[in-house]
């Protein structure tokens, strides 16, 4: 007699999505770009890629990751690079940071 309502779904914010990243404008194919602080406090900047790769192997390098919402401009010194087990680790120290909403 009387029918049930169905639920409609909700749909949510999309998923901000990777389209690319340059490393003082050579295109790099990175495994993944994480910011984070130090514990002194310091921002650092860690990028992980499958093999070496030579547009980060300056002491300057300047940063551009493109999402579908927003493009990051990181400027950074390099620390340090870590071979790990399934890739290599690129360490940098951040000198300055902006951030673009598309």
């Amino acid at each position: 007699m009387f029918g049930k309502k169905k639920d409609k779904k909700k749909k949510g914010t999309p998923t901000e999505r990777f389209l690319s990243l340059t490393a003082n404008g050579a295109p790099i194919e990175a495994i993944n770009f994480f910011l984070k602080k130090n514990e002194d406090g310091s921002p650092s900047l860690e990028v992980r890629t499958k093999d070496v790769c030579e547009a980060m192997h300056y002491s300057h390098v300047d940063f551009e990751l493109k999402t579908t919402t927003k493009m990051v401009r990181v400027s950074a010194e390099f620390k340090e690079a870590k071979q790990e087990k399934h890739c290599k680790l690129y360490i940098f120290e951040v000198s300055d940071y902006s951030q673009f909403f598309i």
